[in-house]
């Protein structure tokens, strides 16, 4: 039984003049998946999510929801979904309730005033507070509220934890994830951080300059990832002999400097690599999961 597709798009394209938003851009999103959009800034992920709503037109291409087009039944699928945009433009000098009352009141199935509430605790946002009185962080809660108090089919939300803190951000994943398994809803989640979607999506695409470089769930990304291992050897005559051995084996060459040395390496050659660094006299080493842009290194590079 083939899965149903939520937002399909074939060869989206999108310009801002000479400058380049998306390009010849291909995504299929089943409905039920929490899908993240990964990539980092300048990416194309916000013109992807605006474009879905028609927030923005395209300059060429195909982009449907629920298998309607995205700008002749623009209303109908903004009624059927919830956005959380990177920049929330709201309404300063009236309450976070009025804001969120008026913005919910959008909708034509009602939201009730105690599943605002309900969220306004849970996360310790004062809806009484003007707009203009609240912090980025607390801006930022309203923006969740009116994403995840609404019951539609479909949230798109772009960069939605930007200014929270870890526990807030926590606890957002916690309620995205429970609410998503109850309704069988489907998230767009647009991201830079790889390490907060892998919490909570099935499946993640890669976009660099505006197109879909890699889709896979997080399992295979986890084989995909990179480690940047940085070892301080006892001499730089022990370092050489480890990096004639080494050297070969890498995607990308060495960096040296004095008796220090970085390298790069996929998750599945870790422990042969500190097999061989068993062998020589260091003084130090350290592992780390880099930048997104590092991580997926190998597939960028595949595109350029």
């Amino acid at each position: 039984m083939s899965k149903e597709i939520v937002i399909q798009t074939r060869n989206l394209t999108k310009y801002y003049g000479k400058s380049r938003g998306i390009e010849q851009l291909n995504l299929e999103i089943f409905k039920g998946e929490i899908f993240g959009l990964l990539g980092p800034n300048g990416a194309g992920k916000t013109t992807t999510c605006r474009l879905l709503l028609d927030l923005i037109r395209k300059t060429s291409g195909e982009a449907k929801v629920f298998g309607l087009d995205t700008h002749s039944h623009s209303i109908e699928i903004r009624q059927r979904s919830a956005y959380l945009p990177g920049e929330l433009g709201l309404f300063q000098e009236k309450t976070a309730r009025r804001n969120l009352q008026y913005l919910l009141g959008l909708y034509e199935n009602h939201i009730p005033i105690r599943r605002i509430e309900e969220l306004a605790e849970i996360f310790g946002l004062n809806l009484d507070r003007k707009v203009k009185e609240l912090s980025k962080g607390n801006k930022q809660k309203v923006g969740i509220i009116l994403a995840l108090a609404p019951n539609v089919d479909l949230l798109i939300l772009d960069e939605p934890t930007s200014g929270l803190d870890p526990l807030i951000t926590a606890e957002f994943y916690k309620i995205l994830y429970k609410q998503q398994e109850e309704t069988h809803s489907t998230v767009l989640l647009s991201s830079h951080l790889l390490n907060e979607v892998e919490k909570v999506a099935h499946r993640v695409g890669i976009i660099r300059e505006g197109s879909i470089v890699e889709v896979a769930t997080i399992k295979q990304l986890k084989r995909m990832a990179m480690k940047e291992i940085k070892v301080e050897f006892a001499s730089k005559v022990e370092l050489q002999n480890f990096n004639d051995k080494i050297s070969s084996k890498l995607m990308k060459p060495p960096i040296i400097d004095e008796n220090h040395t970085s390298i790069m390496i996929n998750r599945e050659e870790l422990k042969n690599i500190l097999n061989l660094l068993s062998k020589f006299e260091i003084f130090d080493i350290e592992i780390t999961s880099p930048a997104l842009e590092d991580i997926f290194l190998k597939y960028y590079e595949v595109a350029s």
